[in-house]
């Protein structure tokens, strides 16, 4: 298992965690699926959970002449 998805893997972790204590504490179900799908896709959007890697290259340099 690459180091992303052991990453990834523990974002979700935390969220599933965080979303548990809420939900339990609401004694809602419908809390605990609501927040884990928020705090997920935030942490998606927020760059997080990475859904594909990086390039460890950077931008794409082209060869040829400068005008």
């Amino acid at each position: 298992m690459s180091a992303r998805q052991k990453l990834n893997q523990a974002y979700i972790n935390g969220a599933l965690l965080l979303a548990g204590v809420i939900g339990a504490s609401t004694e809602s179900w419908t809390m605990f699926i609501t927040l884990t799908v928020i705090l997920v896709v935030l942490s998606i959007h927020g760059g997080d959970i990475r859904t594909t890697p990086r390039s460890s290259r950077g931008p794409v340099q082209r060869r040829g002449r400068r005008h």
